[in-house]
């Protein structure tokens, strides 16, 4: 990180916190003038936060990307506890140049569970640009993949390589359009949110406050009830399946 942004990142953590700061980490670097070399290795990540990373197989499908698209990037979007969003973003790419496959590091604050998106980027909403597609790593059909175990990426400081991901369409585009990683890629699988010893896929108790996960309402421990925190929750005005916030 350059001199000039080590001043502007000192001043807002001071001011906002370490959540805001890894926000404006992220979107400074989706505006070219963030952190150098921001490539995935420990030293590249400001204390406390996660590199989420993965190669995104685009699909040559005008109905799930446009070929009028000229810019998209991945995207972690933290609910918060009043119904905002926080987005942790990915360097933008350009799908028309990368039909084939397109790498790509969030840096995501580790403190705070995220549902994982593809979106068209927008300047004008802070870093939530309009939907394109869904992570997850669930089962089952699109509606049923909402559920809070197939899309809410649990709280944790361990980095995330996600695999390739590929997409599935479902009947509404794109409101159903879903994307998966490669086989044995959970975040689950790769998240101690505890600190215990033992991935949340093999885990019990993720958050290690004594309530069994099958009967807590916040399984990873980030002071939000999962349940608030999908995208399903946040408000759809016009019912088409995509949150109002990231309309397309």
């Amino acid at each position: 990180m350059r001199q000039a942004e080590q001043i502007v990142v000192g001043l807002w953590r001071r001011r906002h916190g370490r959540l805001a700061v890894a926000s404006l980490v992220g979107a400074l670097s989706v505006l070219g003038v963030g952190c150098d070399g921001l490539g995935g290795s420990a030293g590249d990540k400001p204390e406390g936060t996660r590199l989420i990373e993965g190669r995104l197989q685009i699909p040559d499908d005008d109905d799930i990307v446009g070929r009028q698209v000229a810019g998209l990037q991945m995207v972690a979007l933290h609910v918060t506890a009043d119904g905002g969003v926080i987005p942790f973003t990915s360097a933008v790419f350009d799908p028309a140049g990368q039909r084939l496959e397109a790498a790509f590091v969030i840096n995501a604050d580790g403190d705070v569970d995220v549902v994982l998106a593809l979106q068209v980027p927008s300047g004008s909403r802070r870093g939530v640009g309009g939907f394109v597609g869904l992570y997850t790593f669930g089962s089952g059909g699109a509606e049923g993949d909402r559920g809070i175990a197939g899309t809410l990426v649990p709280a944790g400081t361990d980095d995330v390589d996600l695999g390739t991901l590929t997409f599935t369409k479902g009947p509404r585009t794109p409101a159903d359009t879903i994307m998966r990683g490669s086989a044995g890629t959970s975040p689950q699988s790769q998240t101690d949110s505890d600190g215990d010893g033992l991935t949340n896929d093999v885990d019990d108790d993720d958050d290690d406050d004594g309530t069994p996960d099958n009967a807590d309402d916040d399984i990873a421990g980030d002071g939000i009830p999962d349940a608030t925190q999908i995208l399903s929750a946040l408000a759809d005005d016009d019912g088409d399946g995509v949150p109002d916030v990231m309309a397309p």
